[in-house]
């Protein structure tokens, strides 16, 4: 199971975006790309998609720019993959796998499928907000 490199960018990007309200500021793709480090140009093409299938809302102007289309908290990592990758169900976005590989496979996707359906830009953004700490383990050969 593998993003499409436009739901990567996606996923990198939206926790930088303002929660919707009409006296709030969008924010400019270049300003976006640059806090999180992705190409601008790919990336506008990734937010103008977005915003077609009504995850982002877009304003024109001198407080012009991108911001979500509703609360974060209501946006799931499916909602954007689906959007994204054009398809009307995760599952077929991520078909199972037969035989041996899907067995040892299938509870993974099935975990990942529903991390997918439970996981917010909210939570996504709590991450990009405060960081997980480095871990301390070593590793040895």
């Amino acid at each position: 199971m593998i993003l499409s490199r436009a739901a990567e960018v996606a996923l990198a990007a939206l926790p930088h975006l303002p929660h919707p309200d009409p006296r709030t500021k969008g924010r400019g793709v270049r300003e976006v790309a640059r806090e999180a480090g992705l190409p601008a140009p790919f990336l506008a093409q990734v937010l103008k998609r977005l915003a077609r299938a009504g995850l982002l809302r877009s304003k024109r102007g001198r407080t012009g720019g991108f911001l979500l289309g509703r609360p974060a908290s209501e946006i799931t990592v499916a909602d954007v993959v689906l959007a994204l990758d054009g398809r009307d169900e995760l599952e077929a976005a991520f078909p199972p796998l037969h035989g041996p590989a899907g067995a040892l496979l299938g509870p993974v996707r099935d975990r990942a499928l529903a991390l997918m359906r439970g996981t917010t830009l909210a939570d996504l953004g709590s991450r990009v907000r405060s960081p997980a700490p480095a871990s301390s383990s070593s590793c040895s050969t």
